[in-house]
């Protein structure tokens, strides 16, 4: 340490020695902003060194060679410490040891979590199956809806679904698996199956008014007597579906995929139907009116 600093040091603790140290506040602060001015120190710079005042000196952290010797070295250095570094040292090591549990007990629970996640997933899809299955045959919802849409939901496949009479008005089953599903006089009005694969479906007398099935895969679907008052069959495939005595009031056909003339006239009502212009004319019917 140069003579400047020492001078200033000196000079520094002789100016502590002079402030009032006793119960009056008032009396202290009063002296430390004399002392503060007459030094030409900033007030809260001049506070903090007169907090440290009394704090004594802290030997450097040891730094040993060898690494047999670091236990030792250390607890040599805090044996050495003053009693009031040795406290503030043990509480903030506390502190750590306390923090750093949380975060490890919490990294552990996390990877715990996506750990078992496969398996909490598995034993859901278990639970939605025997839901579904509880309720075959029954005309009744009985959380057949929120586990068939849950299953979907988790990209499960549907194939072979039994849900014969089975209540499902407004299921989301948008992008559903559904290949050789059985809807017979199913439920399934104002549902969402639009881009469902509904491939050799049986939904014969099945109530489908106001559901939406656009885009989805019909080819080979069983949908005769079925109610399609209302149905959006818009860009559906109908390759080969079974139409015979369907009620296609009011349903829209616009831009169906694969359907011919002589599968709609199997249908009842076929002449209310929405068609494009140029398959209204291949069914032989008016152009629509303007209006």
């Amino acid at each position: 340490m140069d003579d400047n600093n020492k001078l200033g040091l000196e000079e520094l603790r002789e100016s502590f020695s002079k402030i009032y140290n006793g119960p009056d506040r008032l009396q202290r602060e009063y002296e430390i902003l004399k002392e503060a001015e007459r030094l030409n120190i900033p007030i809260d710079t001049y506070r903090r060194l007169y907090e440290l005042r009394s704090e004594e000196p802290i030997e450097p952290y040891p730094k040993p060679q060898n690494w047999r010797q670091i236990p030792k070295d250390w607890a040599k250095w805090y044996i050495h410490l003053p009693r009031k570094k040795k406290l503030t040292l043990l509480r903030k090591g506390s502190f750590w040891l306390i923090r750093q549990t949380i975060v490890i007990t919490a990294v552990v629970a996390l990877g715990r979590y996506f750990w078992e996640a496969p398996k909490r997933e598995k034993q859901a899809h278990y639970q939605a199956w025997q839901i579904v299955n509880s309720a075959k045959g029954q005309r009744t919802n009985a959380g057949r809806i929120n586990a068939l849409q849950d299953l979907n939901n988790d990209g499960v496949s549907l194939r072979g679904l039994d849900a014969n009479e089975a209540y499902l008005e407004g299921i989301n089953l948008a992008n559903a698996y559904l290949r050789y599903a059985n809807f017979s006089k199913a439920n399934l009005s104002k549902a969402n199956l639009s881009k469902a694969n509904l491939n050799y479906s049986n939904l014969s007398y099945s109530n489908l008014t106001y559901s939406n099935f656009t885009y989805a895969d019909l080819s080979k679907a069983n949908l005769g007597q079925a109610n399609l008052v209302g149905i959006n069959l818009s860009k559906a495939n109908l390759q080969y579906a079974y139409l015979r005595g369907a009620d296609l009031s009011d349903a829209d056909l616009s831009d169906v995929e694969n359907l011919t003339p002589e599968q709609v006239k199997q249908a009842k009502n076929w002449e209310k139907a929405k068609y494009s212009e140029e398959f209204r004319k291949q069914l032989g019917l008016p152009p629509e009116p303007t209006k």
